[in-house]
C-alpha cells in the first residue's frame, strides 16, 4: 500500500493520524500542501516528508526537498502575494509530477482549513493538470472548523469547499454535522467513516500521566487559552472564561488555574487578574506534548470555549485523563458529552453561565467522579488506538480496493 498525504506538516493532528499507520509495512509519503510551509511537528514518527524548504525533521522520518529550496525565498513569499502565488504554482506542478511518479494507491488530504491553509486545493489543481492520468482515489478528512465555519467566511472559501466536495471520492469526518454539510455542499462520493482527526488515543501511554486517586481531589483547572482577540484564533472564546473567573473568585480559592495555548489578550488579562485578585493563575510557556498531558492528568476541570469545532483533541485527551469537561455547547460536542452527566455544556460567550458551571463542577464531587468513570468507558469503547487503528487500516484497504467512485473527467 502506498499513500500520499497532503497535509500541514507542522500539525500535530496530521502527525498523530499518520503515526497510527507505522509498522503496517506501507509506504507513507507526506507532502506539505502550501508555500510557505516549512515546519514539521516533532510528533512525526514515520513517513517520507516532501517540504518546500530544508528543515530539521524528527528522527524516524526522511526529508525530501521540493521547490523552492531557498528558505529565504519561502519566508519572503509570505509577505509578497505575487511571489507566493508563483511559488505555489510551482509547488502544485511538483505535486502533480509526484503523483504521476509515485502512482499512490490512495491520496488523502488532511483538512480543508489548517491554520487557514487549504490542504485540498493543491490536489484539486494537480488533478486538473494530470487529467486522465489522475486515476487514484482521493480521500478528504474534514477537520473541526472546515465546513461549518471556514467555508462560510467568504464566497471564495465556499467555492473551494464545494469544488473539493464535488471532486473527492471519499469523505472522512469527526461528526454527523459535517457529514450532513458535505452532502448539502455537493458531495456525491462515499462516506468512508467517522474518525477523530488525530486518530485513536494511546490509552496505555496516558495512564502513566493520570494522577492516582479520585478526580475530585485534584486542585487544578486547565483552560484552553485561545481567543479571537489579539494573538488568537477566530473561534476561540477564552476571554469569556477569564470574565467567569472574576465572577466566581470565592469558589476558586485553593485552586490553581493553568492556561495553555494562551492568546496575547488572555495573557494580559491573566496578569491583571493575578495582580488585582487572589486568583492563582499560571500561563504556560510552550511545553513538550507529554508535559502538557501531565498537567491535564492532574486537573480536575478542562474549560474549553469556542464558537465552532468538531471533536477537539484537547477534549478527548482531557476526558482520557479524567478531567471533567466544561465545554461550549456545540452540536458535535453533544455526540460525546451529555450535559449534567459526563460534563457541562455552556454558551461560549456567556461569562455568567460559565461561572455557574464552574461553581457546580467545583462543589459537586460526586458529579465529577461519576463523569470520570463514564468518560473512561467512552474512551475505552470508542476512542482508543486499539479500537480506531484497525478501522482506519480497513478503511484504507477498502478505498484502495474499490478505487475512485466518481467519474474522471
Amino acid at each position: 500500500m502506498r499513500i500520499l498525504f497532503v497535509a500541514e506538516t507542522a500539525s500535530i493532528h496530521a502527525a498523530k493520524w499518520i503515526n497510527q499507520l507505522r509498522n503496517t509495512g506501507w509506504e507513507l509519503h507526506v507532502f506539505q500542501g502550501v508555500v510557505p510551509g516549512y515546519g514539521v511537528s516533532p510528533e512525526f514518527k514515520c513517513g517520507t516528508l516532501y517540504l518546500p524548504c530544508p528543515v530539521t525533521v524528527p528522527q524516524g522520518v526522511a526529508s525530501q526537498r521540493t521547490l523552492p529550496s531557498n528558505v529565504l525565498i519561502c519566508k519572503a513569499s509570505s509577505r509578497i502575494a505575487s511571489l507566493k502565488r508563483l511559488l505555489q504554482t510551482g509547488h502544485v506542478l511538483y505535486l502533480a509530477r509526484l503523483i504521476n511518479q509515485l502512482k499512490p494507491d490512495v491520496i488523502h488530504s488532511l483538512g480543508l482549513n489548517v491554520n487557514w491553509n487549504n490542504m485540498c486545493k493543491p490536489v484539486l489543481q494537480a488533478r486538473r493538470i494530470l487529467g486522465e492520468k489522475f486515476k487514484t482515489p482521493w480521500v478528504y478528512s474534514s477537520w473541526g472548523t472546515d465546513l461549518d465555519y471556514y467555508a462560510c467566511q467568504s464566497a471564495e472559501h465556499r467555492a473551494h469547499a464545494e469544488a473539493v466536495l464535488k471532486a473527492c471520492d471519499y469523505h472522512i469526518t469527526e461528526c454527523k454535522r459535517d457529514a450532513r454539510l458535505a452532502q448539502e455542499m455537493g458531495f456525491q462520493g462515499e462516506l468512508a467513516g467517522f474518525f477523530p482527526a488525530f486518530g485513536g488515543v494511546a490509552l496505555e501511554d496516558l495512564r502513566a500521566l493520570r494522577r492516582a486517586g479520585p478526580v475530585s481531589s485534584r486542585r487544578t483547572i486547565f483552560l484552553k487559552g485561545r481567543d479571537q482577540t489579539a494573538g488568537g484564533d477566530p473561534v476561540g472564546r477564552a476571554m469569556t472564561a477569564m470574565k467567569a473567573f472574576a465572577l466566581c473568585q470565592d469558589i476558586l480559592s485553593g485552586y490553581q488555574i493553568v492556561i495553555g495555548q494562551a492568546s496575547q489578550s488572555v495573557v494580559a488579562e491573566a496578569a491583571v487578574l493575578s495582580a488585582t485578585t487572589n486568583l492563582k493563575i499560571q500561563v504556560l510557556p510552550y511545553l513538550p506534548y507529554s508535559a502538557l498531558l501531565g498537567i491535564m492528568g492532574a486537573s480536575r476541570l478542562l474549560l474549553a470555549l469556542t464558537i465552532n469545532d468538531g471533536l477537539p483533541n484537547t477534549l478527548v485527551e482531557a476526558i482520557s485523563l479524567g478531567a471533567f469537561p466544561i465545554h461550549s455547547d456545540l452540536e458535535p460536542i453533544r455526540e460525546w458529552i451529555k450535559d449534567g452527566e459526563n460534563g457541562l455544556l455552556v454558551p461560549a460567550e456567556d461569562p455568567q453561565a460559565v461561572a455557574d458551571a464552574l461553581r457546580r463542577a467545583l462543589t459537586d464531587d460526586e458529579l465529577v467522579d461519576r463523569a470520570a468513570e463514564k468518560n473512561a468507558r467512552i474512551v475505552q469503547e470508542r476512542l482508543t488506538d486499539t479500537v480506531v487503528r484497525p478501522k482506519v487500516i480497513e478503511m484504507y484497504e477498502r478505498v484502495a480496493r474499490q478505487g475512485p467512485v466518481l467519474p474522471r473527467n
